[in-house]
């Protein structure tokens, strides 16, 4: 989605907002978010020149488990630092990270023609797909559903019981009950409104058949921007 705003407004809205720091991202192979806050004058010079970032978010696993049948990255290349981009067009604010500003980047490498896309990222995996289809004549426009467990557990609770029989929000089978979201509602609110204040909106939230199971349904919009959505959701929530 683009901000409606030109590249220098957005940099300098940054520069001017409160606070020194920028948080970056980009996504890995399991489309989990991985990222770092930088300063404000990095960031800046990173719109300019890139930032590098350890392309081992392409060779391990979302526990941080090193495959050991990777090709392009892995022990046998030393896990080098990979040449990321930032995307200004994702310039959002985070409600529950007192607003800092907050970019998704993707990943480039050296090419015979200047930069080229970094195949493995899944971010360029999308791009690619996306441009074949309006090669074709089509805009494809997405949303995702996700249907998740919720806990009542703090990462501390959960990792003393070895990630065994956590206790959920709510008990029992209940799908579509309003009494379930009634008991939960401070939680769906702040889905709901932090969530949109994100840039991630959320048309349908209610209780899924199973102790503690949500679901939420987010806003269609095109490809790229929803694929962008599915990742912060799962991260936000």
């Amino acid at each position: 989605m683009v901000s409606g705003k030109s590249d220098r407004k957005v940099v300098a809205d940054v520069l001017q907002s409160p606070g020194e720091r920028v948080k970056l991202a980009v996504v890995d192979i399991d489309g989990v978010l991985r990222g770092k806050y930088v300063h404000k004058d990095k960031f800046a010079s990173a719109v300019e020149g890139g930032f590098g970032f350890c392309d081992v978010v392409y060779g391990w696993d979302s526990q941080d488990v090193c495959y050991d049948n990777t090709i392009s990255t892995g022990w046998h290349k030393g896990f080098p630092d990979a040449l990321a981009r930032i995307d200004l067009e994702t310039h959002r604010n985070v409600p529950w990270d007192g607003g800092v500003d907050f970019f998704l980047a993707r990943f480039v490498r050296p090419g015979k023609r200047g930069e080229e896309p970094m195949p493995l990222d899944p971010r360029q995996v999308l791009a690619r797909v996306v441009a074949r289809a309006r090669k074709a004549g089509f805009n494809p426009l997405c949303s995702l559903e996700f249907e998740f467990f919720n806990f009542a557990e703090t990462p501390q609770s959960w990792a003393a019981k070895k990630g065994v029989d956590p206790t959920p929000i709510t008990p029992g089978m209940f799908g579509y009950s309003l009494l379930r979201a009634n008991h939960s509602r401070d939680y769906l609110a702040a889905l709901f409104s932090e969530m949109s204040a994100f840039r991630v909106p959320i048309e349908g939230l209610h209780t899924e058949t199973g102790p503690g199971v949500f679901e939420a349904a987010i806003v269609y919009s095109e490809a790229m921007e929803a694929g962008d959505r599915a990742a912060l959701f799962k991260s936000g929530a």
